[in-house]
């Protein structure tokens, strides 16, 4: 989902789950992504076939800012048609107020939101689908400014 959250939930899981062969074992890599320009601004990325930068992650920074612009104590009303942005904005509007005085608020962003999806796939995983191995590796991927650099992951969580 945006923000590189779960949004399958146990049920997701336990249906995903099944489907591993009898022994079989899983191997979920999860986490947001986080965009650097080519001037070395955190929380932008210019993509390929655009002339301009955008956010990235555009939900993640979309939800910061509208928790930033709604107030500290801003409770936001769940919208059935926009769920997975109301879970972000959630999660960030307790968060929003400490990430804007840190040193650099997106690079913050998408720390914080490595901890929310983290959190996500601790509450929805299980072990129930066999004998296999489940194996999480969880962090940031970091999307580099040029074409010639590969991307990178940061590992968080193994």
């Amino acid at each position: 989902g945006i923000g590189g959250s779960p949004f399958v939930g146990e049920t997701g899981f336990k249906a995903f789950s099944s489907h591993v062969a009898e022994n079989g074992n899983i191997i979920v890599v999860f986490g947001p992504h986080v965009g650097i320009s080519e001037d070395g601004k955190v929380g932008e990325y210019l993509r390929a076939g655009q002339s301009g930068n955008s956010s990235a992650c555009g939900a993640v920074i979309g939800a910061y800012n509208a928790c930033l612009a709604a107030g500290e104590d801003t409770k936001f009303d769940s919208d059935v048609y926009d769920m997975q942005m109301d879970e972000i904005k959630q999660e960030f509007a307790k968060h929003a107020k400490d990430i804007s005085s840190t040193e650099n608020p997106m690079a913050t962003c998408a720390y914080q939101a490595f901890y929310m999806v983290a959190d996500r796939i601790r509450k929805i995983v299980n072990t129930k689908f066999g004998s296999g191995k489940l194996v999480l590796i969880g962090g940031i991927q970091i999307n580099m400014p040029h074409a010639s650099m590969d991307d990178h992951f940061l590992p968080l969580m193994f």
